[in-house]
């Protein structure tokens, strides 16, 4: 066998069984916070309730440690926060908590629309917002703009200097705190704007990797049949780039060993495990995330089926890209006129996916627009096809060996 990671029978891992020990009956205690302008819908009503007790073991030290509180009063910014709007602010903590560096993150609908980390010693807050925000305008719209660093005033005034240019706006804000006249400068640019402050990036101390202390922490989903899934938290063992499975993937099918070719750059590693924190926490799946630079330039989130995640992806990438270079783009005719970008956004870019390629159409079409490299946990049963799909593009292609599907919002 050629040397590599044999991952041959790595797909009999779907068809395993892995249960845990989970109680026969469960008691969750639950203690209001504060009441919400409205729910998902303004014809729900709704709270927030802090998880006090699971079974018994106090959990009341998660809440403090996730402190959100909201910076102005709810009777202005549109009445305060709705349930969307704490969704959003919560989830873009968990995408953050993943960064130890400056980052901004822009929530849509719990999914991330765009973001940004840095990767120069020389970028600004401000920076990292307009990359963000001109990743993709149009899907950024009335977004949550979160910070893990104190917002300053260059990004404040950076919110609203496309005013008169462009319908962009912010609908909610939220960071770890304010610099000083910041809060003051933002009320007065627009009375509507929700505003929060997290008192920590706490969900930093929440476990997110394997080996990491869950603290009788569990996954509640709800489902309309009034019962709960409960399941552990999702804990990845990519801690950073050297948790990537880097020796040559090999299959070997009918007495033919199939091996990637080419290990990724140190440029590509950063990107794709950045793609791969951003798949498994802030997109549904079927997830497809693309990042050049530390910069999103595409997303696709829950599709029905693997390649339209890709097709999605590609075509929202590609359209986006000729918006900021001012080519006239027509619907009826695709992505047509792309030829003519002077900077195609997949060229050089990473990609990674929540679950594994079922053909090798996903990874052509990628290797197509230019896409170098891709993360995901193989176990298909045409892997095979699929390392030969990436080799004919030169593509790398590590592993995670471990799939991140994200159902049913949380």
């Amino acid at each position: 066998m050629t040397r590599g990671t044999d991952i041959t029978q790595f797909r009999r891992t779907y068809a395993t069984r892995n249960e845990g020990s989970f109680p026969d009956t469960l008691d969750v205690r639950l203690k209001k916070e504060s009441d919400k302008k409205y729910g998902e819908n303004p014809n729900q009503h709704c709270a927030t309730y802090a998880v006090e007790s699971i079974d018994g073991r106090d959990a009341s030290t998660i809440a403090r440690l996730t402190g959100l509180r909201t910076v102005r009063s709810d009777t202005g910014g549109k009445g305060g926060l709705s349930a969307t709007n704490e969704m959003d602010i919560t989830r873009a903590m968990r995408v953050l908590s993943y960064f130890e560096v400056p980052a901004a993150v822009i929530m849509k609908h719990t999914i991330v629309s765009a973001f940004a980390k840095k990767t120069q010693p020389s970028q600004t807050q401000g920076e990292l917002f307009r990359l963000a925000r001109d990743a993709d305008r149009q899907s950024n719209f009335g977004g949550t703009a979160v910070f893990n660093t104190p917002l300053s005033r260059e990004t404040a005034e950076a919110l609203y200097e496309l005013r008169g240019q462009s319908s962009f706006f912010v609908d909610v804000l939220a960071a770890s705190d304010y610099d000083e006249g910041v809060l003051d400068f933002v009320q007065k640019q627009s009375a509507n704007v929700r505003i929060a402050q997290f008192t920590n990036l706490g969900l930093a101390h929440l476990p997110r990797f394997k080996g990491d202390n869950a603290h009788g922490l569990m996954s509640l989903k709800e489902m309309d049949t009034g019962r709960m899934i409960v399941q552990d938290p999702y804990l990845t063992s990519i801690r950073g780039a050297r948790d990537l499975v880097l020796d040559p993937m090999v299959v070997d099918k009918e007495g033919v060993a199939h091996v990637i070719q080419r290990g990724p750059t140190p440029r590509e590693l950063d990107d794709l495990v950045t793609a791969w924190w951003l798949n498994l926490a802030g997109v549904k799946s079927n997830g497809i995330v693309v990042v050049r630079n530390g910069v999103t330039q595409a997303v696709g989130s829950g599709q029905v089926e693997r390649f339209g995640a890709v097709a999605q992806c590609i075509v929202k990438g590609m359209q986006k890209a000729m918006d900021r270079e001012g080519i006239r783009y027509d619907s009826l005719r695709g992505i047509a006129g792309y030829e003519n970008l002077k900077d195609n956004p997949f060229k050089g870019a990473s990609a990674s996916s929540d679950a594994f390629f079922p053909f090798p159409d996903s990874v052509e079409i990628f290797g197509r627009v230019g896409v170098s490299a891709i993360v995901q946990p193989y176990g298909s049963i045409h892997d095979a096809e699929v390392i030969d799909a990436a080799n004919k593009y030169n593509m790398a292609m590590p592993a995670t060996l471990e799939r991140c599907f994200k159902h049913n919002g949380s």
